[in-house]
């Protein structure tokens, strides 16, 4: 309870007294009794209203979070609508009863939304900013817009709107701004990412958000507002539009999964072409090690046998009947002598043989 509130229920208490005293008086007239002690009362009670009614009403207390514009409605000013020059801040101030009325308004920081729900916005309903973008998509954009009055420019407010600047400024020109500064943009750049456009963009909301943040607060000052904030909240856009990009969106992943496909096709084909020339190559390579290994084999026996030729030819050299010798051996017990044609330069004698067959022998 603040001091005026106070004074006002002393003033009160006076009336009261006056009352009760005029009351008293009249029952003791009515009583043929001395009525001097109601008369007493009641003039007690009279000079406590009136002087607490005055103190009261020439005494005003500005909360820590409000400010008072003072109307004169004697000798004011009316270049300024009769109004003080300097609003009241905080404290109690003085002032003519009467002559002089306190206007209080707050200056705490208000917060105004438009959203599709009515559960956050000010008003019930759909109360989202409805706007059309550059090519003609329809977006519904929830706004919250954080402000109070600047105690300063008070007397701004209460000249253009009074009580009703939230509706009749707040409201109407946030609306309008939007729409104004959605309709410089496709709806692509408002949504972002490939929306229904070939390459990838960034939103431009944000930056659609700092604009307005900016332009609101010049806006706002002008009218004895301070901006605190502009929030873009959601952006819902049409279902048309969420339609085509999610056909886009299945389109481009099914074109990726057929390139994928493609791509592991690709891949399979060239491993088996890979193996196939692996497998041809190593068949080659294999019936080259073989011809190779058979031409070493044939040299190595062409080697064998004419180093044997050559052992043989030796030793024919060294023993020239070593060929006698041997055709004898392989010939049957039984022979005895062997008839050559007259021409053969060949005759054997088989018994001389024999012994020297029989000789090494012993």
């Amino acid at each position: 309870m603040n001091l005026t509130s106070i004074l006002g229920l002393l003033s009160l208490a006076g009336w009261a007294l006056l009352l009760a005293g005029a009351g008293l008086a009249i029952t003791n007239m009515a009583q043929n009794r001395p009525a001097r002690g109601g008369i007493v009362l009641a003039v007690l009670g009279l000079i406590v209203g009136v002087v607490f009614f005055i103190a009261s009403s020439g005494l005003v207390q500005v909360g820590a979070t409000q400010v008072a514009v003072v109307f004169q409605a004697i000798g004011g000013n009316p270049d300024n609508n009769n109004l003080w020059e300097r609003p009241l801040g905080p404290g109690v101030h003085i002032i003519v009863p009467i002559v002089n009325e306190p206007i209080l308004y707050s200056t705490e920081v208000r917060n105004y939304t438009m959203s599709k729900s009515s559960r956050d916005g000010n008003l019930s309903g759909d109360d989202s900013v409805q706007a059309r973008t550059r090519d003609g998509q329809q977006v519904d954009i929830d706004i919250s817009v954080l402000y109070s009055i600047d105690p300063a420019l008070a007397n701004i407010v209460h000249i253009r709107f009074q009580n009703r600047f939230e509706a009749d400024f707040v409201r109407p020109t946030i609306r309008a701004a939007v729409r104004e500064r959605i309709a410089a943009y496709t709806v692509n750049e408002l949504y972002g990412g490939a929306g229904t456009a070939g390459a990838e963009t960034i939103s431009k909301l944000p930056q659609v958000q700092d604009d307005l943040r900016d332009e609101m607060r010049l806006i706002f000052a002008e009218n004895g507002l301070l901006l605190q904030d502009f929030l873009v909240r959601e952006v819902t856009f049409s279902e048309e539009f969420i339609r085509a990009v999610e056909s886009k969106q299945v389109a481009e992943q099914q074109a990726e999964q057929a390139k994928q496909e493609a791509e592991r096709a690709r891949t399979i084909a060239k491993g088996e072409a890979d193996a196939n020339v692996t497998r041809a190559k190593g068949q080659a390579e294999a019936a080259i090690e073989e011809a190779r290994g058979e031409a070493e084999a044939i040299k190595l026996r062409a080697a064998a046998e004419s180093e044997a030729l050559a052992l043989i030819s030796a030793q024919l050299t060294k023993n020239p009947q070593l060929i006698q010798w041997r055709y004898v051996e392989n010939l049957s017990d039984q022979v005895e002598l062997i008839l050559l044609p007259s021409n053969s330069p060949f005759l054997f004698d088989l018994e001389s043989l024999r012994n020297a067959t029989t000789q090494p022998g012993n």
